[in-house]
């Protein structure tokens, strides 16, 4: 066996040395840890491949965890079988695309502690009640439009822009961070508090063009996550949602939580992965019908045991009633022996001492 697994470098060894115990009569149970030491659950991974034999036909479950080999292979054929099975499985998700991603709405806000902003050719886009928000744009960091909040404190949002991973969103905020706190230091004389800096919003949309027909014009369904956002600084606080709707792309999938858009973006793999694991399931399914049949041999036998078992009380019983009666019967023989013998010893001292007066 450790010699097997010494010389076996990838599958094709390892499906040769299982298929050669399994020829062998030996059981998965009693080779898997030798086969896979380093795994935690070495009998899962050995049922992987068992799930290999049984699909083409090769072995067929037989009782008490062992496997009957339906087909004599040689090692040729059998890593012809294995190369077939390594070529379509190659195949599988290679038509696949990878949906696009894009994020927007990214808003982070900063409050200012010293200094005043420099804003007089800022844009005055809208007037509020008690105040004049202005905005600057800048083409640094792919596109940022800045607001000043009346001197108190700054908004910057980052220009909407395709990503390829979720670790981008995380850095380009911080690299926002850093940016603004030296921007403003420098051009302005302003001290951004960036220790307490926090997201107000992101915006995690992906596009799913197969849906497309599924969603009308207009049309937007949202759901509450009923839990906080993934954090980027520490003082964010954002309710976690999810929505479709039809922007920007005609079908987007959009989130304001990191969380939820790694677990949407995992689930293709996801699905893959339960099914790659179907036919190792079908194989525990069926070693568990099995071990199924033999609990209920074992409890029939141990009921069959249970009623032999109370025959014998019953018969013991009996017996010890019967010792019983035949002590009882014993001893009432002997107590009635013993009264004759006293009766017949007294009649004849009887008889002796009237012969004596006789003769006197």
């Amino acid at each position: 066996m450790k010699e097997l697994q010494k010389r076996s470098t990838n599958k094709s060894d390892l499906y040769l040395i299982i298929y050669r115990l399994l020829r062998e009569g030996k059981r998965p149970s009693q080779f898997a840890k030798d086969l896979f030491p380093n795994v935690k659950n070495p009998l899962t991974r050995t049922n992987y491949y068992l799930s290999f034999f049984k699909q083409r036909g090769i072995i067929e479950k037989g009782g008490y965890g062992a496997w009957n080999i339906l087909k004599d292979l040689s090692e040729l054929e059998l890593e012809k079988e294995v190369k077939e099975r390594s070529i379509k499985k190659s195949s599988i998700g290679k038509r696949i695309t990878k949906p696009s991603t894009n994020l927007h709405a990214l808003e982070i806000n900063f409050p200012i502690l010293s200094g005043t902003l420099k804003d007089a050719d800022w844009e005055i886009k809208n007037k509020l009640r008690n105040w004049l928000p202005k905005y600057k744009g800048l083409k640094d960091l792919g596109g940022l439009t800045i607001r000043n909040n009346n001197g108190k404190s700054l908004t910057i949002w980052a220009k909407s822009r395709n990503i390829e991973s979720l670790e981008e969103v995380d850095n380009l905020a911080f690299k926002i961070k850093a940016f603004a706190n030296e921007y403003f230091k420098s051009k302005h004389g302003v001290v951004l508090d960036v220790f307490n800096c926090e997201t107000k919003n992101l915006n995690l949309a992906t596009e799913d063009s197969e849906s497309e027909s599924m969603l009308r014009k207009g049309e937007r369904f949202e759901l509450d996550l009923k839990k906080p956002a993934e954090r980027i600084f520490p003082k964010d606080s954002i309710n976690a949602k999810a929505w479709i709707d039809g922007s920007p792309f005609a079908f987007s999938a959009e989130t304001n939580d990191k969380e939820w858009k790694r677990a949407y973006l995992g689930m293709p793999f996801m699905v893959q992965g339960m099914a790659q694991s179907l036919p190792a399931i079908g194989v525990y399914n069926e070693q568990l019908a099995g071990y199924a049949r033999e609990i209920k041999v074992h409890r029939e036998v141990q009921k069959k045991q249970v009623e032999n078992q109370d025959i014998m009380n019953d018969l013991l019983k009996k017996e010890a009633e019967t010792r019983e009666q035949t002590n009882f019967l014993l001893t009432e023989n002997l107590r009635s022996t013993a009264e004759m013998k006293k009766m017949m010893y007294q009649r004849n001292n009887k008889s002796e001492q009237s012969n004596l007066r006789r003769w006197m």
